[in-house]
């Protein structure tokens, strides 16, 4: 029997319609992405910040002990882990085996909230809204950084759509995860109780009391260190509408700052708008969503002046979790107002991807790490120097002293040499 070639071409739609939403599509979607956005990881791998200053030197006093060493104040056990595994396998190739290790994890994270069941609206472009958020890639395909992909466990959980799995201890783990990843497991924990205040479930109510007991640890951490962030912290509606809103769009510097705050400033009306047309209030899902947006909102600006930040050129960041909050925020307004505002909607998001476009790839400076290894060797009982990528330009590196005496042991506590 022939098939009608508009049989054929509709099928083949079809199939690939099905294929592009699989989860092999959406993981090597990732990949692509992620190695995109930082090509140099992929063949001159390194080390970065706090994973140089911190938590080699404390590997090196307390090996696997230093899972649990804070770093600037709070527990980030899924960077610590990554970096943990990989010196333990080879410090010869620690670096490279490092970036696998985080682009498994951080494609993981997208598959879970790809995959997830969700109360999100459209959880696969939610998914990709986290791969193409419009800054510099500094939280991409770095192991210092993972701890940020880890806390988004945590909001996974949140809009968990339990159904009739609630799959306790999956979302168990998921809290726990995201909760020994960063401060940001504290807000996450307040939405899961107010989820357990609004729906009156059990299995609710003991990930809410889970999370609340995973925040806790954090906290004591946190108040241990003494108080977190630099500078000038003030409350400033203009900045704050400036860099979290209007430069979601538009974050070139040489827009007028006045018409950025206006964009901004329009999407926030577009949102309160529909907040109060829908009476939004009633809805749980969009309230903790509205929560998320706003917590990732004050924990950035209570950890740096907020007029220093920027999403290309100062504390990118600080950006990620606003950005990715906001783009779900509108990603749930799309599902539910009409062709008009869908097309403005859609309108920000595609200005937002042409940021990502424009801004979310980085190249820098590159250093060898084997090759610094090898010097550090050298250098015997003596000191050196060893340099730690910060932000790319090689004369602004951090560094760590290091005795040669430490490099080798190093080396020699790994199982491939």
């Amino acid at each position: 029997m022939l098939v009608a070639p508009r049989d054929v071409k509709g099928n083949f739609e079809e199939s690939f319609r099905r294929w592009a939403g699989s989860v092999p599509a959406i993981c090597f979607l990732a990949v692509a992405i992620f190695m995109w956005r930082r090509p140099v990881e992929l063949h001159h791998a390194y080390i970065w910040v706090e994973e140089g200053t911190v938590s080699l030197p404390a590997y090196l006093s307390t090996g696997w002990r230093s899972v649990f060493s804070p770093v600037s104040g709070y527990l980030v056990v899924p960077a610590k882990l990554i970096f943990l595994t990989a010196a333990t396998l080879s410090a010869t190739h620690l670096p490279q085996v490092e970036y696998w290790l985080t682009l498994i994890f951080e494609v993981g994270t997208i598959a879970l909230i790809a995959f997830s069941p969700s109360h999100l609206p459209f959880p696969k472009l939610a998914a990709l809204s986290v791969m193409l958020v419009p800054t510099q890639p500094e939280v991409f395909a770095v192991s210092e950084y993972a701890f940020w992909w880890g806390a988004l466990w945590s909001f996974v959980a949140v809009f968990w759509r339990d159904g009739d799995h609630p799959r306790l201890g999956w979302r168990g783990l998921l809290v726990l995860i995201g909760g020994l990843s960063s401060p940001m497991c504290i807000p996450a924990a307040g939405l899961l109780v107010y989820r357990a205040i609004v729906t009156r479930k059990r299995t609710d109510w003991l990930l809410g009391v889970g999370a609340v007991l995973v925040g806790l640890v954090q906290l004591v951490f946190m108040l241990s260190r003494g108080p977190m962030g630099d500078g000038d912290r003030r409350f400033d509606p203009f900045q704050i509408v400036l860099r979290f809103f209007g430069q979601f769009v538009v974050s070139s510097e040489v827009i007028p700052a006045l018409l950025v705050f206006t964009l901004g400033a329009a999407i926030l009306v577009g949102l309160v708008a529909y907040c109060v047309a829908n009476r939004k209030w009633r809805d749980p899902y969009f309230v903790m969503l509205v929560g998320c947006l706003c917590a990732a909102l004050l924990a950035s600006i209570t950890r740096v002046p907020v007029h220093v930040l920027h999403p290309v050129l100062s504390g990118p960041r600080y950006f990620f979790y606003p950005f990715v909050f906001l783009a779900w925020t509108l990603l749930y307004m799309f599902a539910e107002v009409r062709q008009v505002a869908k097309v403005a909607i859609g309108g920000v998001l595609l200005v937002a991807l042409t940021q990502f476009a424009h801004h979310g790839r980085q190249r820098y400076d590159t250093f060898t790490w084997r090759a610094e290894l090898q010097r550090c060797v050298a250098s015997g009982s003596a000191t050196y120097s060893f340099p730690v990528q910060f932000a790319g330009p090689k004369e602004i590196a951090w560094h760590v002293p290091l005795t040669g005496d430490q490099c080798q042991d190093l080396i020699d506590r790994s199982i491939f040499k």
